[in-house]
């Protein structure tokens, strides 16, 4: 009896992690970012209208209570922001959850940039660079900034790994 009790708790504790597993990889699914472009954002008359494509962007990445872990937190960040990275086909795929839509938006630059993409495609990616071409960092709040920097520097270190 007692063995069977504890391969049962073995069991529950493998499936436990497998259902964490499947969680994480349904919830990387469910953002689409098809709408992000880079091109809209260049085209926007003003920054007023670029902050507004932004926040809306935010809007499309959900909640991922799954990912909020002590080992997928980006650190230098004021506030709290996760990502996560899977590679599957030989393509990466990214998932990022934060409490504010703008932060979310600038991952969301990001992450079109990135997902879906092998390491070759990767390769010469300059993510900061295009970024700057964008000349956001103008108007983004140092501690903003700060936070981007930290998103691309976790990023390029997963892509490494």
């Amino acid at each position: 009896m007692l063995v069977w009790v504890i391969a049962y708790h073995l069991a529950g504790e493998f499936n436990a992690r497998i259902a964490n597993v499947l969680a994480i990889e349904i919830t990387m699914l469910y953002d689409d970012l098809s709408p992000v472009s880079l091109d809209q954002l260049l085209i926007a008359s003003n920054w007023q209208q670029q902050y507004k494509l932004i926040i809306q962007w935010g809007k499309l990445i959900g909640t991922k209570l799954d990912i909020r872990t002590p080992e997928n937190l980006i650190r230098g960040c004021e506030l709290p922001v996760w990502l996560v990275c899977q590679q599957r086909g030989g393509k990466f795929y990214f998932a990022f959850d934060a409490d504010s839509s703008v932060i979310k938006g600038l991952a969301a630059l990001l992450l079109v940039q990135v997902n879906d993409r092998s390491r070759d495609e990767l390769r010469n990616l300059d993510l900061a660079g295009t970024l700057k071409s964008l000349g956001l960092e103008k108007h983004l709040t140092p501690s903003r900034n700060n936070g981007l920097n930290g998103i691309i520097a976790r990023i390029e270190e997963l892509l490494a790994s």
